[in-house]
């Protein structure tokens, strides 16, 4: 597993994250509210993505459904705020708990799957999730959605909650990375490349498959609450397997092997659909054929790109001296 920061020295390694704090912290004072908002959808895509990538990039475990456990978030968050009176803080943390609960029922049925029939299963069960939300109109307002989820006055300001978003954000981020670089993480890649070979040294792949899969939901669930606060409202679609593959085609497009590709990936999908939506109705074949170009020409996508060329610079200069 690669890393973005590969090649780079840890001085350098500080000097890009303080460069990355800073930017992000001082943007809203350049920007307009519609600017704004679009840098908060790109970042809570990038959270959800990079829960998704801590299984289709650490421990090999490709998922079509990660939009349920997105939507069991929200949908948790929004009816805990519209039924009851408890405070936003518990409204706010019961979505990713549910969702973690949830995950850990859905995933001792998957991890005893593999490859194609672990994928399929993922996507029946965020299907099971997509039809109740959608029928049961009684609790959920079915394909009326959610609308008007009341939030706390001090995040109705698009600028606090840029900077309550980032925080959440950052937060899930350090711990996701604090997580791979662990020895929990070393032990998913060496399942990753080998399953058998970590069960015959002692390894409960299952175990480490099924934890793996619940942290996914989890952070899954916190990028769902984030958006269901921002947008105020919920709907099915939220579920639905389109959403899957966009959190899919954001992993592929910035890279499945480094720590930063969901971000990176994130900020050209969101780029696409908000941009080149606005000249032609057909920007799904320009996404289609940027994937293609991707997979032919760049298989580790935008960020494993840049990783590969910082290694092999170093590698390079190495050999010089």
């Amino acid at each position: 597993m690669k890393n973005l920061f590969s090649g780079l020295t840890m001085k350098e390694v500080k000097l890009a994250l303080i460069i990355a704090v800073t930017f992000f912290l001082v943007l809203p004072l350049f920007i307009t509210e519609g600017w704004i908002s679009l840098v908060i959808e790109i970042l809570i895509l990038s959270l959800a993505a990079t829960g998704l990538n801590l299984m289709l990039g650490y421990a090999g475990m490709v998922s079509f459904g990660p939009a349920g456990f997105y939507a069991v978030g929200a949908y948790t968050t929004a009816l805990v705020l519209m039924k009851t009176k408890l405070p936003f803080v518990l409204a706010f943390v019961s979505g990713p708990i549910l969702t973690a609960l949830l995950a850990v029922c859905i995933g001792w049925f998957c991890v005893r799957l593999t490859h194609v029939y672990f994928a399929l299963l993922t996507l029946a069960f965020s299907q099971i999730i997509f039809t109740i939300i959608h029928g049961w109109y009684s609790f959920t307002k079915g394909d009326d959605g959610i609308v008007g989820v009341p939030i706390p006055d001090f995040l109705s300001s698009i600028y606090n909650f840029y900077y309550f978003n980032l925080i959440i954000i950052a937060g899930c981020t350090w711990f996701l990375w604090r997580i791979i670089k662990s020895p929990f993480g070393k032990t998913l890649q060496a399942i990753r490349e080998n399953p058998q070979r970590a069960l015959s040294v002692g390894i409960n792949v299952h175990r480490y498959q099924l934890a793996t899969f619940v942290l996914s939901g989890l952070f899954l669930g916190v990028a769902g609450t984030l958006f269901c606060t921002f947008s105020k409202n919920v709907f099915p679609n939220y579920a639905h397997w389109l959403k899957s593959t966009e959190m899919l085609v954001v992993c592929l497009l910035g890279g499945i092997n480094v720590f930063w590709g969901p971000f990176v990936g994130s900020f050209i999908y969101q780029f696409l659909d908000n941009f080149i939506s606005g000249y032609t109705l057909y920007w799904p074949l320009v996404l289609g054929t940027t994937i293609i170009l991707l997979l032919l020409f760049l298989r580790g996508g935008i960020a494993g790109y840049v990783a590969n060329r910082i290694s092999l610079k170093q590698k390079t200069n190495k050999q010089v001296n």
